[in-house]
């Protein structure tokens, strides 16, 4: 394989887990369900912002390589059933939703994440200097997100429960995110 064929198939991956995680946030943020609870609609808006940006710009960039946009087609055509799998498995969902839906795509922008670090590794491998540039961008968003996540889901838990049994006490999910981010914090410097 050359080093276009490498880094075609990297970029076209890429821009194929974006796409889908995109359009679950997107049905996501549709939801009346996800409405509700304002800090998984800000997260999510914010989300979906920088996604659709990576996705346009992996595009992108796989147009201006030989045989990208090939690549892009037929990854599109396999992957898609990946989607509509997804979607299903959001509908099926009875109890919790919006802490469930935050929770998946907390998971799916870490996959994201780790992703990037293997475009951005294999871009500085190659010599694809514009390439490892575009990776380290959309990693450092990724992370801020993904923190965001984290804190959202458990105000949303805590908001959902307090729903279900209003003795429960919402307030909870802030003690939550000092706790939870206090943990990560901690283990930064192990």
């Amino acid at each position: 394989m050359d080093r276009n064929d490498i880094l075609n198939n990297y970029v076209t991956d890429m821009a194929a887990v974006e796409g889908h995680i995109l359009k679950a946030v997107e049905r996501q943020l549709a939801s009346d369900d996800t409405a509700r609870y304002p800090d998984a609609v800000s997260v999510l808006t914010s989300l979906k912002s920088a996604l659709s940006r990576h996705v346009s710009a992996l595009e992108a960039y796989n147009e201006r390589t030989e045989d990208g946009g090939v690549k892009e087609a037929v990854k599109e055509a396999v992957t898609g059933a990946l989607g509509v799998a997804a979607g299903f498995y959001d509908q099926i969902r009875q109890t919790d939703k919006v802490s469930r839906m935050v929770r998946d795509t907390y998971t799916a922008t870490s996959l994201a994440a780790v992703s990037y670090h293997m475009l951005y590794t294999s871009a500085l491998a190659l010599k694809a200097d514009d390439l490892a540039e575009l990776a380290i961008t959309n990693l450092k968003d990724l992370t801020g997100l993904i923190g965001r996540l984290s804190e959202a889901v458990c105000t949303v838990v805590a908001a959902e429960l307090a729903n279900e049994d209003k003795s429960l006490d919402a307030s909870v999910g802030q003690q939550a995110v000092r706790a939870t981010q206090e943990a990560w914090a901690a283990t930064a410097d192990v």
